[in-house]
């Protein structure tokens, strides 16, 4: 990275039997635990909800406590020592709130030394023989070709037979003299044994040399489980099949997306789910249209706040699934997650015949070469806090003994009878599980994979969540979360065009889903897999729009630049609103949304909607009028903006118009480049060139940092321009040009600020909702407005049917 610095340069229950008499009847599968003489008092208050937060304390509620609670409680005004990754935690978080939940839960976790289980019973019926079978002492060998790790230095046999079945491996190798553990995949060589099933300990004494070259022979208790996809005749017939696809979707700019997504998935078989982030009310709002007028779509009642990674997302899963089977009452087989950026391979009744086939089954995709690796990287060796919007990680803590942990994609398919068993299941091994989550990074990523792992339905388990994901590791895991979790974590990245042979070779494969994709950045490769599934012509569909603003919005989210732009406007329809006052004494105009607009993800500039009080809505079209000009075949990419995607290598604002900026970024990319004899040349509004930085070579795009002194300069207001120029001729390979202004309180435009605004920005069209009103209909004979069309005949207005989203 180059840098230039100005100043110096979630009907029936699955229980088998109703809920009236489940109560008093047992039941054949659903629960591993032993009933007693108050299990149907007990099953009462779970049905009910009574117990269910007793058992979980401090699961679904502790976040969610207002701050007045905890500082007005003195029970949670706990004093003790805080370690110091828990300091730096609290000196990290940004109120007291979450300084004193920090606090107060670090110094529970402390003092209740159950806080987290120690260990929790494994139910799975796969096993060979049990946890810390002894199989007998054995003399060492330390070049075995089935260890599966190097020598690990444990303070006792029951540390070093966990350690190995968190391996996921059968055998544990430990010298209890000298604390040398070593796993074993497979144990054959009978011949070492020097005695059967007892501990060298117990036959061992004051022989030093034996004490040091022999090793007591552990089982572990594991015996590799799960299924793999198998082709297999249809059994059942797929009416009887239902999914509910439970949505997880936050982003109010991904609208049109998530509508698009529901209408390429919509069955009136299935049934639809949607937990909206509860941060973004305007995407609530409009998706709550859609439920009322589709009855098996619905809106999840508790919302949450599902940032990446935070504890919240299992939390809205769990509530999710509650809601389903209490309120909801639907008669399902499946669930099956989804996300907006997700989108389907294969049409909805290719799923459904194929799960018919695998009812009694559970699909998730585990990252099984390398477990122990995949838990570190999970971050589950510590605990975390979610508090406003991020992760607080606040110390470390130890896994829990006797259980596997398993974990990969949060992308599932899980049947009922499992569904079931996650939400209301009462033994030790899912209360623990529950509550040990609540305190985890990416809890979705490993919660249902170690429950399935350790309960009665691991023989269910199939590792395959029959999704593509586009990974690309060294693009995707470079810590950008760091903003919302105190974690590095890796995502997948988004497919575009060139990815189509790929996503074509899944015809024939058990991918039903890909994911990600983003139409801002690729569309085209979203409209070749519709048109496959859905056999429709989209090529006269609607311009992508992305909400920016909303009138139910507060004004002063509007960013600066919007309000500009607003203002600039609102100078253009003066002629028009001069002439409806001639019909109307009240005339008042209302900005009622923004919209930035994309055109095959290419962007196109602002899309402004008014409304006057007789409901008469204008739209116009703000586009850029100074676009990149490239002049060589060297030069693929040349982009300015300030908040760039790093993974994605997009920036997300494209306006190219800033305000007082302190930096801004320039990204470019070569097609090819062989010399040294090129820079990146910067000219203020006047011509002069007050920054010229030498480029160089580079396969992967080059970003350079621009740093801008304070803007009080007249010279500094304007149109700046960037050039990419060949030293020795000044040959221009590429320019563009970018606007700085300076804040302005008021919003009001001087004729200074409007010649400028308009020499990049210009109005390049305009629509109205009654073009064939009678009342005031001449309108290019009586104002200044030359031509203004039928917002539902244009292709970019909000107005205009879109056959991908509008269902």
């Amino acid at each position: 990275m180059i840098i230039v610095d100005f100043n110096s340069s979630f009907q029936s229950i699955p229980y088998r039997c109703s809920m009236f008499r489940w109560i008093t009847c047992t039941c054949q599968r659903p629960f591993h635990y032993r009933r007693s003489i108050i299990y149907p008092l007990i099953t009462f208050m779970i049905t009910t909800g009574l117990l269910y937060g007793l058992v979980e304390h401090y699961t679904f509620t502790t976040h969610f406590i207002s701050s007045s609670f905890y500082s007005n409680s003195t029970s949670f005004n706990l004093q003790c020592k805080l370690r110091n990754e828990t300091i730096r935690a609290i000196n990290l978080a940004s109120n007291d709130y979450c300084k004193n939940l920090l606090k107060n839960i670090s110094c529970k976790i402390d003092s209740i030394s159950n806080f987290f289980p120690k260990s929790l019973p494994r139910f799975c019926p796969i096993q060979k023989g049990n946890f810390g079978d002894v199989i007998g002492c054995a003399l060492n060998d330390e070049n075995s070709t089935h260890h599966i790790n190097k020598s690990q230095i444990l303070d006792s046999d029951i540390m070093c037979i966990d350690y190995c079945l968190k391996h996921s491996v059968s055998f544990a190798e430990y010298n209890e003299f000298t604390g040398e553990c070593y796993c074993l995949s497979t144990f054959n060589n009978q011949h070492r044994l020097i005695t059967t099933n007892q501990k060298c300990t117990e036959i061992i004494f004051n022989n030093d040399n034996l004490r040091k070259n022999s090793t007591t022979i552990y089982r572990t208790s594991f015996i590799d489980f799960g299924n793999h996809l198998e082709k297999r005749r249809q059994t059942q017939n797929n009416t009887q099949t239902t999914i509910v696809f439970f949505l997880t979707v936050g982003g109010r700019k991904n609208l049109r997306q998530i509508k698009r997504l529901l209408r390429a998935i919509y069955s009136r078989q299935h049934y639809y789910l949607i937990h909206v982030d509860s941060r973004e009310n305007y995407l609530y709002q409009e998706l709550l249209i859609l439920s009322k007028r589709i009855s098996n779509i619905h809106l999840t009642n508790k919302r949450y706040p599902t940032t990446w990674g935070a504890s919240t997302l299992l939390t809205a899963h769990l509530d999710g699934f509650k809601q389903i089977f209490d309120e909801l009452k639907w008669n399902f087989s499946f669930v099956l997650n989804l996300s907006e950026t997700d989108f389907p391979l294969k049409p909805i009744q290719v799923l459904t015949t194929f799960l018919s086939m695998y009812t009694s089954y559970n699909f998730l995709r585990s990252h099984s070469r390398e477990p122990y690796k995949f838990i570190k990287s999970q971050g589950l060796f510590h605990t975390f806090i979610h508090c406003n919007d991020y992760m607080y990680r606040i110390g470390p803590r130890s896994l829990i003994q006797n259980i596997i942990y398993d974990g990969g994609s949060d992308w599932y398919v899980l049947n009922r009878e499992f569904v079931y068993y996650v939400t209301y299941g009462n033994d030790e091994l899912i209360n623990g599980l529950r509550h040990t989550f609540n305190y985890s990074l990416l809890p979705c990523e490993s919660f249902f994979h170690t429950v399935l792992s350790n309960s009665i339905y691991c023989d269910t388990y199939i590792r395959n969540n029959l999704r593509l994901v586009h990974w690309n590791r060294e693009r995707g895991c470079k810590c950008q979360h760091k903003n919302v979790v105190d974690w590095c974590g890796c995502s997948p990245i988004i497919y575009r065009n060139i990815d189509k042979t790929t996503l074509n070779d899944t015809i024939d494969k058990p991918f039903f889903f890909a994911r990600k994709f983003d139409p801002t950045i690729d569309e085209t490769i979203l409209d070749w897999i519709d048109e496959k599934i859905s056999r429709r012509d989209l090529s006269n569909s609607a311009f992508y729009l992305q909400n920016i603003y909303h009138i139910n919005d507060d004004t002063n989210n509007l960013n600066n630049v919007l309000k500009l732009i607003d203002s600039y406007a609102r100078t253009i329809l003066i002629d028009y609103q001069e002439h409806r006052r001639n019909c109307f004494r009240d005339d008042t105009i209302q900005l009622e949304q923004i919209h930035s607009v994309f055109q095959l993800s290419l962007y196109q500039g602002y899309l402004l909607q008014y409304k006057f009080n007789d409901g008469e809505q204008i739209e116009l079209l703000i586009q850029l009028n100074l676009l990149t000009t490239i002049n060589s075949k060297q030069v693929k990419r040349f982009e300015i903006g300030q908040e760039l995607d790093s993974k994605e290598i997009v920036f997300i604002d494209r306006s190219r118009t800033f305000i007082e900026p302190k930096l801004v970024r320039v990204l470019i990319e070569w097609e090819s480049m062989t010399d040294n004899n090129t820079s990146l040349v910067i000219n203020s509004p006047n011509g002069a060139v007050l920054q010229r930085v030498k480029l160089h070579p580079s396969i992967e795009p080059l970003i350079i940092d621009i740093f801008f002194p304070v803007v009080s300069s007249p010279n500094m207001i304007g149109i700046w321009q960037m050039s990419i120029v060949k030293e020795n001729h000044e040959n221009f390979l590429a320019s563009l040009n970018f606007l700085i202004l300076l804040s302005n309180e008021d919003q009001s435009l001087n004729i200074q600020y409007l010649t400028i605004i308009k020499k990049f920005w210009s109005i390049s069209n305009m629509c109205t909702t009654k073009i064939n009103s009678s009342l005031c209909h001449d309108l290019s004979n009586q104002t200044k407005i030359t031509a203004i069309n039928d917002c539902f005949q244009q292709r970019w207005s909000y107005f205009f049917y879109d056959i991908k989203s509008d269902w």
